[in-house]
Parts: C-alpha cells; sequence; structure tokens
C-alpha cells in the first residue's frame, strides 16, 4: 500500500462503517400510540385516569417540561418470529420505560449536546416472540432534551438564546429486527477507526489496519448476513496485544447529573430514574459492568418516589455492583458555601449513605465543581474521608494544573490523595483515541502506572450505554491502547494509596481558572443563601437550650437538607435557568419563616416576656460589639445594661439604635430606661461622613472622592484614585455567558452612572448615613453608605 493510496483506504473504511451501522436495525414496523399529556408529572398508578388520543410521527404531543404518558401496542409480525427484536421510540425528548409492576426498567433519549453521536432511541425486547405476539409498553415522555430546553446545534452559540422553548414531537414509535452481528460488526470498526485516527503519519501499522479494513469490507459485501465473516478477518487485529508499557485504564459507569441546571430540580428527580433504570439493566447484562453515583440527595429521591427502583440500586450496592460515591448530600460548590454549609454536606451525605447501604463513604466525588478551598483537605480527612476527585480543574483557560494523582494539602496541613482522570473529562465515551490521550496527560507516568476512566452521557445524565461496555471489552488488551479494566473507584484509591510516598504535593487552593462569573451572578440566590445559613445557626444555638423532647430535629433536618440542595454545584453559582432561581428563592423564605417560628417558640418556652427588657444572643464564636435596633416601644428611652449603666444610643426616623457588646455564645439583657429627649439632627448635610478617626468625602454620583486619616493626615486613597466608582461594561462572553467574566472586557469604554439623588439619611453619636440613587441605563441603584463613630470601615 503506498503512501498516495492511505487517503482512499481511510475513506473506505468510514463508509463501510456507516453502510453497517445502517444495518443494525431494519424491517421497522409502525405500532400504535396513544398519548395523554400533562403539565406536571402524572404517577405511574394514576396513568389509566387520563384522556388518551392516538398520536403519528411527527404529531404534538408536549412543550416546555410539560408530561406525557404513551401507551404504545402492537403485534408480531410473521417474517419476525424467531428474531431478536427491538423498539424504536423517539419522542423528541426524555423519555423512561416502565414495567408492568410500575418500575422503571430503561431510559431513552434523543441526544446529548456534548455527545453528538449519542442517541438512544431503541429498547431491545427480551425474549424469543411468535408471529402475532401481543406487544404492550408503557412510557412516560418529558417534554425537554437531555439538556433542558436546548437546541443541540446552537447550545454554544452566542446569538439567539435556544432555551426558551422545546416542543416535543414524535419521530418514531416502531418495532425493529435487531441484527446483532451487525451490531457488533458496527462495534469492531467504531474502535478500529478511533486507534487508526491516532497512529502517527507513516506508521507501519496504519497500513496493517487498512489492510484488515479492506478485507473485512470485501467480505461483507453489502450483505448484512456476512457480519460474522467480516468480524472474523477485524479479530485479526483486535487479537493484537499491547506492549507491556502500556498503562492500565480502570473504568467506572458514570452519569452525571445536575441536580439543576438547564431544568428544574423536579425534573432532576426522573432523570436519576431514567439513568439509574438504565444502568440497573446494563448491570444485568455485563456481570463485569460496574455503575458508580454520588449525592445522597439523588438517592433520597429515588426513595421517595421510585420505592421499588430503589430496593434494586439497594441489591446492586450489596452486590458490589454499584459503588457508592462521594460523602456529600449533593455535589456542592466549595467556594460560595460557607464552612459549616460543607461540614453538613458531609453530615448528611454520609449518615444517609450509611443508614440506607451501610456504607461508609471514603472519597470526595466532586468532578465538575468550580473550584476548590485551601479549607476543604481538613474538612475532608474530619469527616472520615481520605481522596478526592475532580475533573474540573482541567478545564482552566491558560495554564494547564500540573499533576493528575498527587497529594492535596490543605492550610492545617492535612493531606488528602488526590486523583484528576487524566482523559478530563467525567463523560469519557470509551474510545483508544481518548484512552490513548489520557495516558500521555499523566504526568506521574514514570511512577504511577494507573488511571482512572469515567464513561458514560452526562450532565443531563443518562450514564454508560451498551456499546460504551462493549468498546471497553476491546480495549482490555488491544495494540497500542492502554489495559481497560472495568473497575471501582475506591479499589483504584486503594491501589494509589501505594504510591503514595513517591506522588506530588500540592499546597492550599485549587484554583479554576475560568468561571469568574459565578461568584458574582445571581446575586440574590446568594444572599439567600447566607441568610439561611445564619438562621439556621442561629435557630440551632436557641432550640438546643430546650428539653431534648422538644427540639426540633426533624424540621431542621428538612431546612438543611434543602439549602444544602441548593448549595449544588450550578446552583449557587448563578449557571441554572431561571426556574431553578425561582424555586431556590422561594425554599428560602420557607426556610427564613420557618427559622422565625421556632425561634420564637423556644424564646417563648425559655425567657418569659419581661416588660421594659429586651433579650440578645450571640451564637457566634466570638465576642461582638453590633449596633441594635430595638423594637418601636422603646423610641424616646435611654437604654441601660444588666448592670443599670446607661448605654450610648442613637435615635433615628422613628427607631432606637444601641451599641452593645455581646459576648460568643451568650445572652444579654437590655432594660429600657427613662423616657429622654431625642435630640435634632445638626448636621450640614454635606455628603461627608466622618468621625474622630477619619474624613469621606463623596461627589453626587456616590463615587468616594477624598478620605483621609485624621491622626496621621494620610491619604486612604492614591493620588488620583476614586472609590466606590460604579461602570457598567457590556459582558459578551466568548462561550459560557452566566459562567465567565472574559479578561478584554475593562478595554471597552462603560457607561456611567446620573445621580437622582444624594442626600445624609442618618448623623447621630453611633452613625452616620448617606444615601445615593442613580441612574445607569435601564437599571437604578440605591446605595446607603454607613460610617459608624468609632470604626473607620465604610458599610
Amino acid at each position: 500500500m503506498f503512501a498516495e493510496e492511505i487517503k482512499f483506504h481511510k475513506q473506505r473504511a468510514d463508509i463501510f462503517y456507516e453502510r453497517v451501522k445502517a444495518c443494525v436495525y431494519s424491517n421497522a414496523v409502525r405500532l400504535n400510540c396513544m398519548f395523554a399529556p400533562s403539565e406536571q408529572p402524572v404517577p405511574f398508578e394514576k396513568r389509566l385516569g387520563l384522556q388518551y388520543s392516538k398520536l403519528e410521527p411527527g404529531g404534538r404531543w408536549g412543550q416546555n417540561y410539560s408530561s406525557a404518558w404513551f401507551h404504545i401496542t402492537g403485534t408480531v409480525p410473521q417474517e419476525f418470529e424467531g428474531l431478536e427484536l427491538a423498539l424504536i421510540f423517539d419522542p423528541g425528548g426524555e423519555s423512561m420505560i416502565f414495567g408492568n409492576d410500575g418500575v422503571p426498567v430503561c431510559g431513552l433519549t434523543g441526544g446529548s449536546v456534548f455527545s453528538p453521536n449519542y442517541r438512544k432511541t431503541a429498547f431491545r425486547i427480551n425474549g424469543s416472540h411468535k408471529a402475532g405476539d401481543k406487544l404492550e409498553f408503557w412510557i412516560e415522555g418529558a417534554a425537554n432534551d437531555l439538556f433542558g430546553l436546548v437546541n443541540p446545534l446552537s447550545f454554544f452559540r452566542e446569538t439567539e438564546h435556544p432555551r426558551h422553548a422545546f416542543t416535543g414531537l414524535l419521530g418514531a414509535c416502531d418495532l425493529a429486527v435487531f441484527n446483532r452481528e451487525a451490531w457488533n460488526l458496527q462495534l469492531d470498526l467504531q474502535v478500529l477507526l478511533s486507534l487508526l485516527k491516532t497512529l502517527p503519519e507513516g506508521d507501519w501499522r496504519i497500513r496493517r489496519l487498512l489492510g484488515v479494513l479492506g478485507r473485512a469490507a470485501d467480505a461483507w459485501n453489502e450483505n448484512p448476513a456476512n457480519s460474522a465473516a467480516a468480524r472474523g478477518i477485524l479479530k485479526e487485529f483486535l487479537d493484537l496485544r499491547p506492549s507491556g508499557a502500556v498503562m492500565t485504564a480502570h473504568g467506572v459507569g458514570h452519569a452525571h447529573i445536575d441536580t439543576g441546571w438547564l431544568w428544574p430540580v423536579r425534573e432532576t428527580i426522573r432523570k436519576c430514574a431514567r439513568s439509574f433504570s438504565s444502568q440497573l439493566m446494563l448491570i444485568d447484562e455485563y456481570p463485569e459492568y460496574i455503575f458508580g453515583a454520588s449525592a445522597a440527595q439523588h438517592y433520597a429521591f429515588i426513595k421517595e418516589n421510585y420505592p421499588g427502583l430503589y430496593e434494586k440500586i439497594r441489591k446492586a450496592v450489596a452486590a458490589g455492583r454499584w459503588e457508592i460515591q462521594g460523602g456529600m448530600w449533593v455535589e456542592a460548590d466549595c467556594v460560595l458555601s460557607s464552612g459549616e454549609s460543607i461540614v453538613r454536606q458531609f453530615i448528611h451525605g454520609k449518615n444517609f449513605f450509611r443508614d440506607e447501604f451501610g456504607v461508609d463513604v471514603s472519597n470526595l466525588w466532586l468532578p465538575d465543581a468550580f473550584g476548590y478551598s485551601a479549607s476543604l483537605p481538613q474538612i475532608i480527612r474530619k469527616a472520615g474521608c481520605s481522596c478526592f476527585l475532580s475533573t474540573k480543574i482541567a478545564w482552566s483557560q491558560f495554564n494547564r494544573f500540573p499533576y493528575q494523582s498527587f497529594l492535596w494539602k490543605g492550610i492545617d496541613g492535612s493531606s488528602v490523595l488526590t486523583h484528576f482522570p487524566p482523559e478530563n473529562t467525567y463523560g469519557s465515551m470509551l474510545q483508544p483515541e481518548g484512552m490513548i490521550r489520557a495516558q500521555n496527560n499523566c504526568s506521574e507516568g514514570d511512577r504511577v502506572f494507573d488511571f482512572l476512566a469515567l464513561f458514560g452521557v452526562g450532565d443531563g445524565g443518562g450514564g454508560p450505554y451498551a456499546e460504551l461496555i462493549e468498546r471497553g471489552k476491546r480495549m482490555e488488551n488491544l495494540e497500542s491502547v492502554p489495559h481497560f479494566k472495568f473497575d471501582r473507584a475506591d479499589r483504584f484509591f486503594e491501589l494509589l494509596e501505594k504510591h503514595r510516598a513517591e506522588l506530588p504535593s500540592w499546597n492550599g487552593e485549587l484554583y479554576l481558572e475560568l468561571h469568574r462569573g459565578t461568584l458574582t451572578a445571581q446575586a440574590r440566590t446568594k444572599r439567600g443563601n447566607r441568610k439561611c445559613e445564619q438562621a439556621l445557626a442561629e435557630t440551632e444555638f436557641l432550640c438546643s437550650m430546650l428539653p431534648y423532647a422538644q427540639y426540633p430535629a426533624a424540621e431542621l433536618d428538612r431546612a438543611w437538607k434543602t439549602l444544602l440542595l441548593n448549595q449544588f454545584h450550578d446552583i449557587i453559582p448563578g449557571s441554572s435557568v431561571a426556574e431553578v432561581y425561582r424555586t431556590a428563592e422561594a425554599q428560602y423564605r420557607e426556610i427564613l419563616d420557618l427559622c422565625a417560628t421556632l425561634q420564637k417558640r423556644a424564646a417563648t418556652e425559655l425567657f418569659p416576656a419581661e416588660e421594659g427588657s429586651a433579650l440578645l444572643f450571640n451564637s457566634l464564636p466570638y465576642d461582638v460589639s453590633p449596633l441594635i435596633e430595638l423594637p418601636e416601644s422603646w423610641n424616646g428611652y435611654s437604654v441601660c445594661d444588666e448592670s443599670g449603666r446607661e448605654l450610648p444610643v442613637q435615635h433615628e426616623n422613628g427607631r432606637t439604635v444601641v451599641r452593645v457588646r455581646l459576648p460568643k455564645l451568650a445572652f444579654s439583657v437590655l432594660k429600657r430606661g427613662k423616657r429622654c429627649r431625642v435630640p435634632a439632627d445638626t448636621d450640614s448635610g454635606e455628603l461627608v461622613l466622618e468621625n474622630s478617626r477619619i474624613r469621606y468625602v463623596f461627589a453626587p454620583d456616590a463615587t468616594l472622592i477624598e478620605a483621609v486619616e485624621k491622626e496621621s493626615g494620610r491619604s486612604v486613597l492614591s493620588p488620583g484614585a476614586h472609590g466606590n466608582e460604579f461602570a457598567l461594561y457590556v459582558d459578551r462572553a466568548l462561550t459560557y455567558e452566566a459562567w465567565d467574566v472574559d479578561p478584554y472586557y475593562p478595554n471597552q469604554t462603560p457607561l456611567r452612572p446620573q445621580s437622582v439623588r444624594a442626600r445624609k439619611v442618618l448623623a447621630g453619636p453611633l452613625r452616620s448615613a448617606l444615601e445615593f440613587e442613580l441612574k445607569i441605563s435601564n437599571s437604578t441603584i440605591r446605595q446607603t453608605v454607613v460610617l459608624e463613630a468609632e470604626g473607620t470601615r465604610l458599610d
């Protein structure tokens, strides 16, 4: 084979593959399809109460997250008798087949944004079938793509947002013959053609492989009946063994399911069921296959909504075929969540897995969070975990992270065994190209000869499908490709632990050099999260003083789990669709209302009301001296502490404010004193905030133009610099508009605000304040700037 002929033979091999692929399912006949639409999901046991209508291919059955039940019936034709059969069902959205017992059997979907060649619309029907046999299927449909209301072709384009409308149109509802030999031939070709792409130009193996492919095409001779003969020829190359120098890829089945992202959390419940039922079917079919899943919340969804499916998962876990991964309640954000929240993620996650499955999870599984705090290793170790997995740091925009297997050390020196799968994805398609690339990426390949491969369709769920497992089997011992082994992550980490002394170390934060916009996007949600964190801490502190039987454990447990759910790494960062935030903010209000109710109930029980007294408590682990706003009934009175000492107060706009020292984790009592005269405001009204220590001067547009420390006379601002400047920039990211703030935005000329109103609203012995109202583009900014009498900080 001359060099000039290689391109020709490669083209023939590609065409050979496409021809074989078209023969896997054949002789399709239409099945009868009846459907019943609904706005919200309807449980299996209530499906018969719906109104059904006939649906033909091309017919519309739903839109924008609506739901539907499909009842499909038909009869096996004479010519199909004794053949392997498959249901071909493409609703144009996601769907789930149920068994007659009401337990989900398998999920189907029309495609994935990140895997353009992925389609799962065929369900192979078990058993032998005779002519005239009756067929019946119950399928629940969801009017959304694997990625929500997304047109996969325009997901990464910046023009029209594709996420506002989705129409469910029936694409196919057929019974077809499944040609297993043609299917296996297709898989052989997929693996060999992928390997062919990795071989360097001029490599002698190219000629050998193309020769085998050419002879197989000759033997196939455009006849699916010759598939076995063609496979026999390809076996010559598939049986070639790799050299002893190749590494070993430990493959773990994985379905990354975002708890909320381009779809509401409500739909995540069904995504979990579709993904998990499909994996149980594969576990039954492939004895070597092992699937793993994290996030206790997802298991809780299944337990509550699909108890039959949940019991099957429990059995698979007990049999060692299903691996429980990750110690958290959800795969949480680790930058915006508080330290206490991260601890609670472990408490609720690990307790759930121990209670429900008898498993003490030893790893933290966060493949997709947007960076990892330097405090995390200490928390991981104190939570009883020793290992950490992520792939996200490989997404860094400019600088490549140097390691795949290493020891991550935290602030206190705690060390966590860490692995970043070197294919740099949690959704490997298990092809030689990816495995060879992963092997080449391994920086520690001079001492560690193993790596993890997480395979399966992810983000919107789905997970591995049969073709992936078949490709993995073909790569167990394949020329030029790392050895592939179906395995568990915990066993891999045990293997990696043996190399601990040889591994490099990384100290401090694992910073993701990307998605910086997630630190500010959806600010209202971020504020709601923090308010709930604070309210729950205060409520627990107060309620802990109640008698044991009165402690509201169940109510606080539910509140914490709701808060932790919304700390998922696509919710609190601000990268989800609007419906996710409407739900989250409503849940924040419910948590805050609950905390207020519980605090009032506890206070009533613990502290009988006393006229003219106010009880304050500090739930923080350190002393504070805040300004406290007292009830309206205290207006015009002096205020004393428990010793009778009169405290400095400020009467402002019908409110009384007092400064009081509150010891850590303790209570203080204030007493209402005598009536006193409310002093008049004698301030000049200038846009100046000052006290004995510092002087701040503002412009009408809220710009800080002067800041002088009085004792030294030193200007806090650099020469010519200003503070508190508002500017509105065009933020149009190259790819991820809700995630990224790209570095070129400051090069553009920003809009500046116009002053609508600027005035002093407070002036007193404890604090002074200015209020600004500004107009910029279509937005209004209202800002209050406060300086306390004893401080230098502006709030």
